[in-house]
């Protein structure tokens, strides 16, 4: 082989292996992000006063939600005051890790908390 294919070999190996360090790099924070997600969503749907039995009682779906939306089922909460062959979403550590209104609940939680010890 010539030098020059040599040399851009050398090149095509280094530029290579950066993707595949970033690459690395990339999957070890797509894992950190997902694990946070999980475990801050986990402590959501454990305080969270929409989660009842597997789903959440914020929202009220139409029976056809569930051809459009995965995570959509038939209602099994027991004191649903919805409508007859309504659907919920199914209660997960990564849809209540976006939910605003738990979040804002387990806020004012500890505020609450803050309160009552009399540090507000």
């Amino acid at each position: 082989m010539s030098a020059e294919v040599l040399k851009r070999l050398e090149e095509f190996e280094k530029r290579l292996g950066k993707l595949e360090k970033h690459g690395f790099e990339d999957t070890l924070t797509l894992v950190e992000i997902l694990s946070s997600i999980t475990f801050f969503g986990g402590l959501k749907v454990e305080k969270c006063q929409y989660a009842k039995e597997g789903q959440c009682e914020l929202f009220f779906l139409k029976s056809d939600a569930k051809k459009k939306v995965p995570l959509v089922t038939d209602c099994r909460i027991s004191d649903c005051e919805g409508e007859p062959g309504h659907c919920h979403l199914e209660t997960s550590s990564v849809v209540c890790a976006f939910c605003h209104e738990a979040k804002m609940s387990q806020i004012n939680s500890l505020e609450n908390l803050k309160h009552e010890k009399g540090e507000v």
